[in-house]
């Protein structure tokens, strides 16, 4: 669990994040209560290094993202 926290205009917005992997094998962001799936160019764009994620399965992410 990291946290985020950001600025748009005169609004500051704060708070956790976190990066797992679904049952289908997608990369998940949690940011707040939204979810969003990333796609493997922002997964390579962030930098993120899958193995370090908790229960990750390298074969559901392989037929989930080829």
């Amino acid at each position: 669990m990291g946290k985020f926290e950001y600025q748009s205009g005169d609004s500051k917005f704060k708070g956790d994040f976190n990066i797992y992997q679904a049952r289908s094998g997608a990369i998940m962001l949690l940011m707040g209560s939204k979810v969003s799936e990333l796609s493997y160019s922002q997964i390579n764009d962030l930098d993120i290094d899958c193995y370090e994620l908790k229960d990750f399965n390298h074969d559901d992410f392989l037929k989930y993202y080829l």
